[in-house]
């Protein structure tokens, strides 16, 4: 055992094991058999030399020196964690997953490996201040790693992921044991200062002590050799320190001989540390780059806080002026960290939200976020092969809304409601991926209980349809606001005011079955006609008793004493000709990506939408675009349903302008135009007033007529029974 060992051994009690060098394997047997029996919920708490002290004792641990070497040890385990975590998620997400390389070796060789690690971990006495090592992390048993082939170690690699690999951790992980916390005595909300510091730093060293284990078991698998550089912020202390401490030295060690051996080793141990820069964490190299500036401010205080140079010291400005010249207090060691890398690279989502305390996301799931920061329009990215991704981007603004509001559900909980939030985000994902790669890739990011759970769900359902969360108005506002601060929706959002107007209740239903709905407090004013642009039935006909009102076109009706005549205006015969060849559809629609030269079906979804539109197209049939306000309608109404399906506006004036006329497109377009407010309004001519879509005025006995053709058709029945409340809308 190595001399600087002794004093922690001595504080902590000795711990019998084989000497790890020389009997590595027995020396795991016997630390596995210590940890047992210091984790076994049944037995007394074992002794730790910080439990029950007054609070006088832990103000003598953190003097000034110590503070500083706490603060800077935060520093450096959070920067190093940041590292470790994306070595993680590269290796667990890659191609060639790590996990199916580890679980093809040998459980001999698996073991191999780890003692390796525990070999590397142990080379370092600096974590025994705090904890015995291995004694004090059963997450190292070997029970533990082995599990399922080895998957146990694949599972605690995931566990020593950060939520966010974008930014240093404003506080360094720790991987939580309650049977630690209660040996060292550690309370959340602690009042003592230099308690809570010193229960902190015990638990960011058992953390480190893992983390460290797994990514040097990780290096034993490719072949490296780890060297650790172990970090100080001075030299000049070292002997002054050791020399007014003699007495507790020697006494400690058991004599004056033992003490005086014990000091010499630590001057050589502290004088092989490495003095570093406080922002960037580079080790100074005094023979290559010359000694680091140090802050003369601090130095008349007797504390080196060095800098590589004037840019680190003026980007450390922000952190280090709170304590810059100020005697050092133990709050200190519990304020956030800032070194390089505390800003964010990549702008990041504010649609997703941070992990919560409490919960872990998967490797899977952290490489998903990462990659949608770099995709800030995609609302999820899906596996088509092993190489290249699929975006799902969805075109309406309550159905994004709503996937955003499911998929946070996953991103952030895996408790009640999860999985109808899975079976949500699934059945949407069905449309955009390979449905094996699909399964393959919800199971990783959210794991098999999850997915087990939504399949029980599926079973236990009483009936053929399938219920995600209801979504609350709060929680619709909350991803609007997101959309709307993205380039996807403007003209959909422009006149929406977050907390104004009134809700309406969808029923929003997804799933190449539509057997997964959601209840949906949405906003009103954000609730765009949401409608579906189909490939059209363009060869058969309907039948002759097909009923609806596609088959009750109006004859159209001249004004000779206003100079209108129908036919030299209207060229609507294609138009009603697929209309009846496909009876469920509003419109059709040509010129779409997919297929210039052949229709599309357009369908609105919320009977209020349909009505109103079928209604002003009665009257385009009827009157022509001698109907004014019946053009300015279905052009408002087409437009932006028409931009969200990739057709431009000047695909649409076309095709109106070949149904109606130039003339009168043109006279209409004129009257359309956004107000200050950001709402879209119909300017009558004829009388000045301003006329927002839905409440552009309707005829009541058209209303009427088309309400009656609906129900006769089968798609809204109760248009057959209710009347007024839908006439009230309209404000005819």
């Amino acid at each position: 055992m190595a001399v600087p060992n002794a004093v922690f051994r001595a504080l902590h009690g000795t711990l019998d094991a084989p000497d790890i060098q020389t009997n590595p394997k027995g020396w795991w047997t016997a630390m596995d058999h210590h940890t047992i029996k210091r984790y076994s919920p049944d037995a007394p708490l074992p002794s730790h030399p910080h439990r029950n002290q007054r609070s006088a004792y832990y103000d003598s641990l953190l003097n000034e020196d110590v503070l500083l070497e706490c603060v800077s040890t935060r520093r450096i385990t959070a920067s190093s964690q940041l590292q470790y975590s994306r070595l993680f998620v590269d290796l667990l997400t890659a191609e060639d997953a790590f996990e199916d390389q580890w679980t093809v070796l040998t459980p001999e060789e698996q073991e191999n490996h780890f003692l390796e690690a525990f070999a590397v971990n142990e080379r370092s006495s600096s974590y025994l201040q705090f904890t015995l090592g291995k004694a004090d992390c059963p997450e190292l048993n070997r029970d533990v790693l082995f599990a399922d082939n080895g998957r146990g170690f694949i599972e605690l690699m995931g566990r020593c992921v950060l939520p966010d690999n974008n930014v240093v951790p404003a506080q360094p992980m720790i991987i939580e044991s309650e049977r630690f916390d209660n040996i060292i005595e550690y309370k959340q909300n602690e009042t003592i200062k230099s308690r809570a510091a010193v229960c902190m730093m015990a638990r960011m060293t058992r953390t480190a002590y893992i983390v460290n284990f797994v990514f040097a078991t990780l290096a034993s698998v490719k072949g490296h050799t780890i060297t650790y550089q172990v970090f100080t912020t001075e030299h000049s202390k070292t002997k002054s320190t050791l020399k007014a401490h003699s007495q507790m030295i020697d006494a400690i060690m058991g004599g004056k001989s033992a003490g005086k051996a014990f000091r010499k080793a630590e001057a050589k141990r502290r004088k092989d540390m490495g003095l570093f820069c406080q922002h960037c964490l580079k080790a100074e190299e005094k023979e290559k780059n010359g000694k680091m500036t140090v802050c003369s401010r601090c130095r008349k205080l007797g504390r080196e806080i060095r800098y590589c140079g004037r840019d680190c010291q003026l980007a450390d400005w922000k952190q280090h002026k709170l304590q810059c010249g100020k005697p050092l207090d133990a709050s200190l060691v519990l304020d956030d960290v800032y070194v390089q890398g505390s800003e964010r690279i990549i702008g990041g989502r504010p649609d997703i939200p941070p992990c919560p305390p409490g919960h872990r996301r998967s490797p899977h799931v952290i490489r998903l976020i990462e990659d949608l920061e770099t995709c800030p329009l995609k609302d999820y990215l899906t596996e088509f092969t092993a190489l290249d991704f699929g975006s799902a981007a969805l075109d309406e603004v309550p159905g994004a809304a709503v996937f955003m509001h499911m998929r946070n559900i996953l991103f952030t909980s895996t408790g009640p409601g999860a999985e109808g939030a899975l079976m949500y985000v699934y059945r949407v994902l069905q449309n955009f991926s390979d449905e094996r790669r699909l399964q393959q890739q919800l199971q990783r990011e959210y794991g098999m209980d999850l997915w087990k759970r939504m399949k029980a769900m599926v079973k236990t359902a009483p009936g053929p349809m399938y219920w995600a969360p209801d979504v609350s108005r709060a929680d619709m506002e909350e991803m609007i606001g997101h959309l709307k601060g993205t380039p996807r929706f403007t003209e959909e959002l422009a006149g929406y005011t977050k907390g104004q107007g009134d809700i309406m209740m969808l029923g929003i239903t997804v799933g190449p079955n539509k057997d997964v709905a959601a209840k949906v407090e949405f906003p009103r004013e954000a609730a765009p006609a949401a409608a579906s642009l189909l490939p059209s039935n363009t060869k058969k006909a309907a039948g002759a008793n097909a009923k609806g009102p596609n088959f009750c076109i109006p004859d159209p009706e001249d004004r000779p004493e206003d100079g209108f005549i129908h036919a030299n205006y209207c060229n609507l015969g294609d138009q009603i000709k697929y209309l009846q060849m496909n009876p469920e559809a509003d419109y059709m629609i040509w010129g779409h990506p997919s297929s210039p030269n052949l229709p599309m079906a357009l369908n609105f979804f919320q009977k209020e939408d349909v009505l109103g539109f079928i209604h002003h197209r009665y009257c385009l049939f009827r009157y022509g675009p001698f109907s004014i306000d019946s053009l300015a309608y279905i052009f408002m109404a087409l437009r932006p349903v028409l931009q969200r399906k990739k057709i431009p506006e000047a695909v649409l004036l076309r095709q109106l302008e070949k149904e109606y006329s130039a003339g009168y497109v043109k006279i209409v377009r004129a009257q359309i135009y956004r107000r200050e407010d950001g709402k879209e309004v119909y300017k009558r001519r004829l009388d000045g007033k301003e006329y927002e879509l839905a409440r552009i005025p309707a005829k009541k006995d058209v209303l009427v007529e088309v309400m009656y053709q609906l129900a006769e058709s089968g798609r809204f029945e109760e248009f057959g029974m209710v009347k007024r409340g839908i006439l009230d809308h309209f404000k005819a």
